[in-house]
């Protein structure tokens, strides 16, 4: 693998957020799901410019191994066209294929031209690996660290969503250890993971039923019952448009960050259709939602999180989202009418609400019309 340097003190990767593809045969809505959502990667790197991208899970899935090539050879050609290396972490769908073994996953992504992968002997028997950024002295300025989340829980652990467990956690800050130890120094560390850790709630509030009917969000999995709005108090930015969904057993992980000292910012995708970031305990937290059309979104607001890396002040990023709408505009082969205008979680509910509406009204029809000729029949 290549080393990633800074260019002129800078440095600047692409999230790109459950891209969700699959092998598709003629099949013109399939087709046209993918190149929107190719049209998003195209405009993207043209504006901003990444040195890496890196696909945050829910990849890409195939009934064999040919196909999930395929289908990652498709989703990873302009990364190709244009020479830009990229990186990936695996989510809870990518092996809820006939291909589900993470290995044979893993030599896939190797023979795809730009994957940086490192060797296997670099991989961590959790799959988890480190991709080093080096600074003019040949030194890594920083490291991303690559964490793989699972899937499902063990059943004993109440939990739905699986979690970044003790052992896990254990080869995590050992090798921190020993790049502290050649190194001289705590190398900075930027973590992405496909599902977040159960302390992205600290950037919430927990609301009433009637904040529903505005900004409020319905709680998934182990938080049903309860609703929620971002906590502005806590500084937080950007758009939630569903509760998010983390493991409800906490493994720990976010405190063995805060042991170790070494990652100061951690980026999430598996929930589609928030972006938000803010900080908690001193971890910049961060979601990259969904650049998919194959995936359930909101109108044209697919888009990718840009993060920008400053040599000389490693740990003051600069991130922020680059949507569909803002790139390329109303230009959409997949959705059509009132979807595209969908700007916000308010025009979400709205649209969904009409949807629900007419489902409804289309349903009870029959019955309505049984009564009126009940009653003619009655006279």
């Amino acid at each position: 693998m290549d080393k990633l340097h800074f260019k002129n003190g800078k440095f600047k990767v692409m999230l790109v957020g459950d891209p969700h593809e699959k092998t598709v045969y003629n099949d013109k809505n399939e087709e046209n799901k993918y190149s929107d959502y190719l049209a998003l990667q195209y405009a993207a790197i043209k504006a901003e410019k990444p040195d890496l991208v890196i696909l945050m899970g829910d990849n890409a899935t195939g009934a064999t191994p040919d196909e999930v090539k395929r289908t990652l050879l498709r989703i990873t050609k302009p990364y190709e066209e244009n020479n830009i290396p990229f990186s990936f972490i695996l989510g809870n769908h990518d092996l809820e294929c006939e291909v589900d073994d993470r290995e044979t996953q893993y030599d896939i992504y190797r023979e795809i031209p730009c994957c940086i992968l490192p060797s296997k002997n670099e991989v961590n028997e959790f799959g988890d690996y480190t991709i080093p950024i080096y600074g003019e002295n040949d030194a890594p300025v920083f490291v991303i660290r690559h964490f793989y989340s699972g899937n499902h829980a063990d059943p004993k652990y109440d939990s739905y969503y699986n979690f970044i467990d003790k052992a896990q956690l254990d080869l995590y800050e050992k090798d921190a250890a020993n790049l502290k130890k050649t190194y001289g120094k705590t190398i900075p560390a930027v973590a992405v993971q496909h599902i977040p850790v159960p302390e992205i709630f600290e950037m919430l509030k927990e609301r009433s039923f009637l904040s529903m009917a505005f900004d409020g969000v319905y709680g998934q999995n182990g938080h049903k019952g309860r609703f929620y709005t971002l906590d502005k108090k806590t500084g937080v930015k950007g758009y939630m448009g569903e509760a998010p969904c983390p493991p409800d057993h906490n493994g720990g992980e976010f405190d063995s960050w805060l042991k170790t000292g070494d990652i100061f910012a951690a980026f999430f995708g598996h929930d589609h259709m928030n972006d938000f970031v803010g900080m908690v305990r001193g971890i910049i937290i961060g979601m990259v939602k969904t650049a998919s059309f194959h995936a359930y979104g909101d109108g044209l607001m697919q888009g990718v999180r840009i993060v920008e890396f400053n040599e000389n002040d490693i740990r003051n990023i600069n991130t922020y989202m680059v949507r569909y709408r803002e790139l390329i505009g109303s230009d959409c082969l997949s959705l059509h009418g009132s979807i595209k205008n969908l700007r916000d979680r308010t025009s979400v509910k709205l649209e969904f609400s009409l949807k629900a509406a007419a489902v409804a009204a289309c349903a009870a029809a029959p019955f309505v019309l049984h009564r009126i000729i009940r009653k003619k029949k009655q006279k």
